[in-house]
């Protein structure tokens, strides 16, 4: 068991990985970039970019699970949202509308030193009380 961890830890499988997905819906088009597999302790990079053809005329709602921030230290949010709410299950990020079609949202953490097995996550757009698009991801966490 030894040598296999030791022979993917040399082929770069259990190094850190980024990923980048892709879902549309409700005439959003939602691109975060995630970290796939990360170690504990160790800078993590999650940028959402939010298309939406015609531009952002209302403010945008973002929600993401909360239970996958709880593996990370925030650092905050770029750009600051103008309002932020949380429930049981998920965090709403209000972002105020700005011109063009395209809006990032970048989030400055790294996994925290006791985080040993990683979670999965989602990221969706609320509009109206109800979610018009969402992506699923996962984050692994290896030793």
């Amino acid at each position: 068991m030894l040598a296999v961890i030791v022979v993917l830890g040399e082929v770069g499988l259990l190094g850190v990985r980024s990923a980048t997905a892709r879902a549309s819906g409700g005439g959003y088009e939602l691109t975060p970039t995630y970290l796939q597999i990360a170690r504990a302790g160790l800078d993590v990079p999650w940028n959402l970019t939010v298309r939406k053809v015609g531009g952002f005329a209302e403010p945008v709602v973002i929600v993401v699970e909360s239970d996958y921030f709880d593996i990370v230290e925030n650092q905050g949010w770029t750009p600051e949202p103008s309002a932020e709410t949380s429930d049981a299950s998920r965090t709403y990020m209000t972002l105020d509308p700005r011109p063009g079609d395209t809006l990032t949202l970048g989030f400055d953490a790294y996994i925290q030193p006791s985080a040993r097995i990683g979670a999965p996550g989602s990221v969706s757009i609320l509009e109206k009380g109800h979610d018009v698009v969402t992506l699923e991801f996962p984050t692994w966490l290896v030793p």
